[in-house]
């Protein structure tokens, strides 16, 4: 009995040890993949973070490149096909678009200076780039900004259904229709208060859909009084509808 103990602890120790290696030969592995891969395409040789994939196997490799104008930290990923991917043109973009369109909407008295501009590119826009990122990366506007970038506004203002406030959204929407599919507005809070807990939004996308309209079909503001959907989450319901003037939209089942 004892003997049959021994073995197995034995057997035990040699398949933890085994594992033990294979982790550290793959971990290994690899990061040799993924430098050799940021000094071919980057030209920068920095130190890479793993952890471990959980959703594709294998390891996620975080790197901080210090090269403008790539100067930020990236994620790196091995697809199952073994090619690898990273968000260093996708945040290059975001950057670039957030940057001229904050500047473009400033300049034109829309939008505060402390006002935000966020943008968002698919990741894989820039698979096709990829491997000409140097020494000029392409411009977002240059590739297909109508299918690729999304842009949210937030206002720093409640919402208190007025027509200036209609209005500042109707000149954003032209100011930027031709470079964006969607827009997102999102405003600090409820009518007569600023709550931490609620943000109050709305979406207009280029196509007209069952839950959100066209903004390139809203014109005036008779067109914005056509569209009655704010949603909100706060601290209690999560998410609710709500009117333009900030009453909550009642839900029909329950009358």
């Amino acid at each position: 009995m004892i003997r049959k103990r021994i073995i197995a602890g034995v057997a035990i120790g040699f398949l933890a040890g085994g594992l033990f290696v294979y982790t550290t030969l793959e971990k290994s592995e690899a990061r040799e993949t993924y430098t050799a891969y940021v000094k071919e395409t980057y030209n920068e040789q920095p130190d890479i973070e793993l952890s471990r994939d959980w959703k594709m196997g294998g390891y996620i490799g975080e790197v901080r490149l210090t090269k403008e104008p790539f100067a930020g930290t990236y994620i790196l990923e091995t697809y199952g096909d073994g090619c690898i991917h990273d968000n260093v043109l996708e945040t290059y973009w975001e950057r670039e678009a957030e940057r001229t369109i904050h500047e473009r909407l400033v300049s034109q008295g829309i939008l505060k200076e402390e006002e935000t501009v966020r943008a968002e590119v698919p990741i894989g826009v820039s698979d096709d780039a990829q491997a000409n990122v140097s020494p000029t990366p392409t411009s977002i506007y240059e590739t297909n900004p109508k299918t690729y970038l999304d842009v949210s506004i937030m206002f720093h203002e409640d919402w208190n259904n007025t027509d200036e406030q209609k209005q500042r959204i109707l000149d954003v929407m032209r100011e930027v229709e031709s470079d964006v599919y969607w827009i997102h507005f999102s405003f600090d809070g409820k009518p007569g208060g600023n709550d931490d807990y609620t943000e109050r939004y709305m979406m207009f996308t280029r196509e007209a859909s069952d839950i959100d309209p066209s903004f390139l079909d809203v014109r005036t503001i008779e067109d914005l009084n056509g569209y009655d959907r704010l949603y909100g989450f706060d601290e209690t319901t999560f998410m609710t509808e709500y009117h333009f003037d900030g009453t909550p939209i009642e839900d029909e089942t329950t009358q």
